[in-house]
């Protein structure tokens, strides 16, 4: 089973630095993280960066992180993030 991963860029407010969250859907369960925005890395990896902290975080039935079955998907509609397909189907 393949997962679609939801990235979205977030400014800063008056309270909270710029952060980027990355949300997935998985048996009717809502899963999200919020990362500091790194300003060290490129826009795409930024956003791979908070993908991969999803996984890492919340879903425990992901035993190890195997980088090769993340795919970069594209851009969303908005402009604001991006998609990111994991799972062994992912291609």
């Amino acid at each position: 089973m393949a997962l679609a991963i939801h990235t979205r860029y977030h400014g800063p407010t008056d309270t909270k630095g710029a952060r980027i969250s990355a949300t997935c859907r998985r048996i009717n369960i809502t899963h999200r993280v919020y990362v500091p925005f790194a300003h060290e890395l490129d826009c795409v990896s930024r956003h791979h960066a908070a993908a991969r902290a999803l996984i890492e975080r919340e879903m425990a039935w992901a035993q190890k992180w195997d980088d090769t079955t993340m795919r970069f998907a594209g851009e969303t509609l908005d402009g604001n993030g991006y998609v990111f397909a994991y799972g062994a189907e992912a291609v």
